[in-house]
């Protein structure tokens, strides 16, 4: 038996014990750990595809995660004075900087419960742990758990579905349009072995919600990864809009996995911020469209420092008159690398695709790269596909217009590079716009 095969033996013992660990914590049903121990027996076997995470690394994540001591925070005063600082630039609130911190009590899952929520499941909403949702509505999970995702086609979706530990489920019964954003977040509090939540969403028929994700993990807190898989289930006419706001440091490998279905007439909204992607961000999502269904996945990356981030998009159009965008805009500085992805199949009369990726390069250097690849492949006559790629730096013209009209230059930087992102932030609160354009401006200026 070489090494690897001994590495692999000890990971899967490991892995086994915390299968049994988060059984007894979640006093869980026996078909549940069924299913985790079906990850476990697909972990030995299955391809390891990571083009950043080695075997060897990931081994080490799962075996020996990393056990520095971490200074105990008790206060806001606690905190490194450069990061409380940092905090106060961007104008954050006491109470999220609390959360940032990882001072803020959360729940296992970091899901913030209010009486709120709890008045709104009488009208057909209900949001909860996955952990209480597998005890509490055990028929539903198993009619979506792992239902687009299969543990046998990597080595990260089968851990994920060995020890899979928070996460949420949310489900909008038919015809309940919620008028309000669900806000949830989630927060790294501690090192440990399983940093993989696991998200349902179910829209019935005729609904309507907007479900914003916060992903951040303290400032003082290491980790090594954080692997996430949603399914979204979207029933005939829903719509839905799904924005995630990630802004990882830069010591967590991020893997979100995300598969969405969308029925008959429905709509799904998919915008991803990412103001900070750890130090590599590899995603892949994968769209299935039926009839008169339409899908738009945009996204939003800030690449800085040595940061690599990798981003794909699938969209099969399988039913007539079904519809899809990819978009997506980079802004690229330091030594990082952006590297887009996006595939469109139309598999269905009538249906139309289009792919746009868009960068803007921000280094003087030749350090800092980026590439795209649009794919669009059509398997019926009349379907309409079309796709644009632009890549480029900010136009001296356009800095002497700014500051001609007394702009500094660093001001007309950030205005310029505000200007190119706007028009995907459409759909974002105004209090998370405020955010989002002071960490830029701070980005742009070197001030993070």
């Amino acid at each position: 038996m070489n090494t690897i095969e001994i590495e692999i033996e000890e990971a899967k013992k490991i892995i086994a014990q915390e299968i049994e660990n988060l059984a007894e914590r979640n006093k869980e049903p026996e078909w549940m750990t069924r299913i985790r121990y079906r990850g476990l027996e697909a972990f030995e076997k299955a391809p390891h595809n990571d083009p950043v995470i080695s075997i060897d690394q990931l081994l080490h994540f799962i075996a020996k995660p990393e056990t520095a001591e971490i200074p105990e925070i008790k206060s806001l005063e606690d905190l490194p004075q450069e990061m409380k600082a940092l905090l106060d630039r961007l104008g954050i609130s006491e109470v999220e900087q609390k959360y940032i911190a990882g001072l803020a009590v959360q729940t296992d899952t970091s899901i913030i419960y209010n009486q709120f929520l709890k008045e709104w499941e009488k009208k057909g909403l209900i949001v909860l742990p996955m952990e209480e949702a597998v005890r509490k509505y055990p028929d539903v999970v198993k009619k979506h758990f792992l239902k687009m995702f299969n543990p046998h086609e990597s080595k990260m979706a089968a851990y994920h579905t060995a020890v899979w530990n928070g996460g949420i489920f949310l489900y909008v019964k038919e015809g309940l349009k919620v008028p309000f954003p669900l806000h949830l977040f989630f927060l790294i509090q501690e090192s440990s072995l399983a940093q993989a939540p696991h998200i349902i969403i179910i829209a019935e028929k005729n609904t309507e919600f907007h479900l914003i994700e916060g992903c951040t993990s303290p400032v003082l807190v290491r980790h090594s990864l954080h692997l996430d898989m949603t399914e979204a289930y979207l029933h005939d006419n829903a719509n839905a809009k799904l924005t995630v706001l990630q802004n990882w440091p830069e010591y967590v490998h991020t893997r979100p996995m995300t598969r969405a279905r969308i029925g008959k007439g429905a709509k799904f909204l998919n915008t991803t911020v990412t103001l900070g992607s750890g130090k590599s961000n590899i995603a892949n999502p994968r769209y299935w469209v039926n009839e008169n269904g339409y899908a738009e996945l945009n996204g939003i990356i800030l690449g800085q420092k040595d940061f690599y981030v990798d981003l794909g998009g699938e969209m099969y159009l399988q039913g007539k008159n079904a519809a899809g965008i990819n978009a997506s805009k980079a802004v690229i500085m330091d030594s990082s690398t952006v590297i887009t992805r996006g595939i469109i199949y139309a598999q269905a009369p009538k249906s139309k695709g289009h792919i746009s990726c868009d960068a803007l390069l921000m280094s003087d250097s030749d350090k800092a790269r980026m590439e795209t690849y649009p794919g669009l492949v059509s398997q019926v006559d009349d379907a309409e596909l079309s796709h644009e790629a632009a890549i480029g730096k900010i136009k001296e013209e356009e800095l002497f217009y700014l500051m001609s009209r007394g702009l500094d230059e660093e001001k007309a930087t950030q205005l310029i590079v505000k200007g190119f992102l706007d028009p995907m932030l459409k759909d974002i609160p105004t209090e998370f716009l405020v955010e989002i354009r002071k960490i830029i401006e701070l980005a742009v200026s070197g001030g993070m």
